[in-house]
């Protein structure tokens, strides 16, 4: 089967590759002891999940492949109603946006700038199998950041790394320095923008994050990330640890991930032309994400309703 192979067919005519679990034992631990993951588990969840899909009349192209699947099952800790609704909210998303979580190319000239100003670096897995994300915030240039391209750039890199399985099992790190930054990064971005940009990040995408490190943050900017963590899952809110310096932020590095600067001698330069030629492997799935299709007429009042639900939901447990 081709890499597109899954995303354009008739449901009715899919046929499906054999899965295998290829990574180290590290990651079969993480999955059973976090995810309620095992070889049967996966393949009955599968076959349900598949089955669902090919039932539901308003899911009309859909990727079945197993890696796709196991983000939203692995997210939902193979609950397979609840994996079958994440399922939903996310391609609801990517229908009722197309501008912002569709056509995301690696080649396209914005995005390989935003990459190679050095503002973030996927700096690989760490002892408990969490993938570092590093953001040099004060390396953001405002005009590129600018809606929807900044948007677009995030949805990019998070696209392509849950189509590696560390990721969707081990979960992101994140580590932020806010050194430096410039605060013209959020002078375009209008409320509903930043609520939508950040809804997606930490509800919509099936993205498993851990601790999250930040330091430096301006005093001025605080009502600015307070408001955007205002638009964010509570959970995630509560793993967010926040440093006056930098210094004490870098203790979170391991020693051997830690970049040049930061009490390591990883040379982040050389780490992220590294990465961004993974990324370009990952292009054409990433692209062909855009040929799956949902009923959005049918599906249009259900994303009215569960943003209300959303915003009702933030209001009360702030």
């Amino acid at each position: 089967m081709s890499k597109l192979a899954a995303y354009s067919v008739d449901k009715s005519s899919q046929e499906y590759d054999e899965y295998q679990f290829t990574l180290p034992d590290l990651y079969r631990d993480i999955a059973k002891e976090e995810l309620r993951e095992d070889d049967t588990v996966r393949e009955q969840s599968l076959t349900e999940m598949r089955q669902w899909i090919a039932n539901n009349e308003n899911i009309w192209k859909c990727r079945t492949d197993a890696k796709f699947l196991l983000r939203f099952l692995r997210y939902q800790k193979f609950s397979v109603p609840m994996a079958c609704e994440a399922l939903e909210r996310y391609l609801m998303m990517r229908e009722t946006y197309p501008s912002w979580f569709q056509n995301l190319d690696c080649y396209e000239a914005a995005m390989k700038d935003l990459y190679f100003d050095g503002a973030t670096s996927i700096l690989g897995q760490d002892s408990a199998g969490r993938t570092v994300v590093f953001f040099r915030v004060g390396r953001f240039v405002a005009e590129k950041v600018a809606p929807p391209q900044g948007g677009k750039f995030i949805a990019l890199l998070l696209e392509t790394m849950l189509e590696w399985e560390e990721v969707q099992i081990g979960g992101l790190q994140l580590m932020v320095d806010y050194s430096d930054m410039d605060m013209a990064i959020f002078e375009k971005w209008s409320t509903s923008e930043l609520r939508l940009i950040m809804d997606a990040y930490s509800r919509l995408y099936p993205m498993r994050y851990n601790d999250i490190h930040a330091a430096k943050l301006p005093k001025k900017a605080v009502p600015i990330v307070e408001k955007l963590l205002s638009f964010t899952n509570p959970k995630l809110r509560e793993r967010i640890n926040c440093y006056p310096t930098v210094t004490e932020m870098q203790k979170h590095f391991e020693p051997a991930m830690a970049p040049k600067g930061y009490g390591g001698q990883v040379d982040l330069d050389v780490l992220n032309q590294s990465v961004w030629s993974r990324i370009e492997q990952q292009r054409d799935v990433v692209l062909g994400m855009d040929n799956m299709e949902i009923n959005l007429d049918h599906y249009a009042p259900i994303w009215d309703e569960m943003n209300v639900s959303t915003l009702s939901a933030d209001v009360s447990s702030a």
